[in-house]
């Protein structure tokens, strides 16, 4: 079965300026996520049936939610997963309201949500065992007009994410 994952799926230029920062760090063995990949998950659902897939995505398409704006403003790093990541000082309530939609979504098809606190960012490195943080400033500005919902295929060359379905947030 396919494992499917929620997303926001950045534009063109907003993926250039998120991975031209990423390749200023100057990390040994690490692992950067590529350039095709970079997004923020909004709810990963593990392996789903072609069925469930289905029905969740005509949930899904009765949300009305808002677009809304997004900056990238600090650099973090989890040591236990060794991930290296872009987040966000202030997280908009427009994209907490999106949150709580899909999981209200994915809890009434009868999958299992994610328990913990919700933590938007970018991973942009992965197999990181330390790193030093800059002081510079992070500043990248993301509109977010829409949100996927993408499979990820692996293969010997690692994760390769592709977008199943777009929906467009309308305000």
């Amino acid at each position: 079965m396919p494992r499917l994952f929620f997303a926001l799926w950045p534009d063109d230029e907003t993926r250039n300026q998120i991975d031209n920062v990423a390749r200023q760090f100057k990390v040994q063995n690490i692992k950067p996520v590529k350039k095709s990949n970079l997004h923020i998950t909004l709810e990963f659902l593990g392996e789903v049936s072609d069925q469930d897939r289905d029905q969740l995505v005509e949930k899904i398409n009765k949300l009305q939610l808002e677009p809304f704006d997004i900056e990238l403003t600090k650099t973090g790093w989890w040591r236990k997963p060794q991930i290296l990541w872009f987040g966000t000082t202030h997280t908009p309530k427009a994209l907490l309201k999106l949150v709580k939609s899909i999981k209200k979504c994915v809890k009434k098809q009868g999958l299992k949500t994610d328990k913990r606190e919700y933590t938007p960012h970018v991973t942009i490195a992965r197999k990181v065992k330390e790193v030093v943080i800059p002081n510079k400033a992070l500043h990248i500005p993301w509109q977010v007009n829409s949100f996927v919902l993408v499979v990820s295929n692996t293969n010997e060359n690692g994760a390769e994410y592709q977008v199943l379905k777009e929906w467009f947030l309308e305000g």
